[in-house]
């Protein structure tokens, strides 16, 4: 079978899966949301004065597409694909293998690209103003996607490896600490030195400036150009990882 219609056609057995279960996602869009308000809440109206901010809802509005990006569950899925002995069984069909787990990725990265889409909106209707256009909401929305499908492989690689529905959370968990060092709820320029390199060596933190240029600035180039570098950088080890688990589980 042609891999291009093997992973399309396994990527919709995967997102059938997900709708299916609206239930599951319910999370992934309010915990964001939630932080967002919180934040917004807490620190909006000193921001302009604490951190040379005008617009704070816009700066913290890629906070929370990015953290509903990295919420992805193809980890789980294939753990409990490979804990039913139905993984196995994909194995023996016609379908290239990497397509099998490519797709699930590929779910994960649809997935994160509509929770973005939602969330933008919401930013839009609280304030964050949008100063690349529609287009540019576009275009965030696909690096939302992009990141989402990148890290997603994390979740993958560490379930095919160990057949653990808890290795496979596990990555999620790993999200939040290069959330944090990057410039989430502050700018850079005001960290302290050490924080301050943690956040020039996180990929995260291009990634998120390169949301952020779309939502204040417009079109910044260089910072696109960063953060689609990140999540190349990003993917390419993520998608490597992925590779090894499944020869070692194949």
């Amino acid at each position: 079978m042609n891999i291009l219609r093997a992973t399309w056609l396994l990527t919709l057995r995967a997102l059938r899966e997900i709708v299916r279960q609206p239930v599951n996602e319910v999370g992934n869009l309010v915990i964001p949301l939630f932080f967002f308000a919180v934040t917004v809440g807490a620190v909006g109206r000193v921001a302009e004065r604490a951190f040379g901010l005008e617009n704070f809802v816009g700066f913290q509005m890629p906070v929370a597409v990015l953290n509903a990006s990295a919420s992805g569950t193809a980890g789980l899925a294939i753990t409990q694909d490979v804990m039913s002995g139905y993984f196995e069984k994909l194995l023996l069909t016609p379908a290239p293998r990497f397509a099998v787990v490519f797709a699930r990725v590929m779910a994960d990265g649809i997935k994160a690209a509509v929770l973005a889409a939602v969330i933008g909106g919401i930013g839009l209707l609280v304030g964050s103003g949008f100063a690349a256009g529609p287009l540019g909401f576009l275009l965030l929305v696909a690096m939302a996607g992009a990141f989402g499908f990148a890290f997603s492989a994390f979740g993958v690689a560490f379930g095919l490896r160990t057949g653990s529905p808890q290795a496979a959370q596990l990555s999620f968990l790993l999200f939040f600490p290069l959330l944090f060092l990057a410039p989430a709820f502050a700018p850079k320029e005001i960290f302290a030195p050490w924080l301050r390199f943690a956040a020039t060596i996180n990929p995260v933190t291009y990634v998120l400036e390169g949301m952020r240029a779309l939502v204040l600035d417009g079109w910044a180039w260089a910072a696109l150009g960063r953060a689609f570098a990140a999540i190349g950088g990003i993917g390419a080890f993520t998608l490597s990882l992925t590779v090894w688990a499944l020869r070692s589980r194949a």
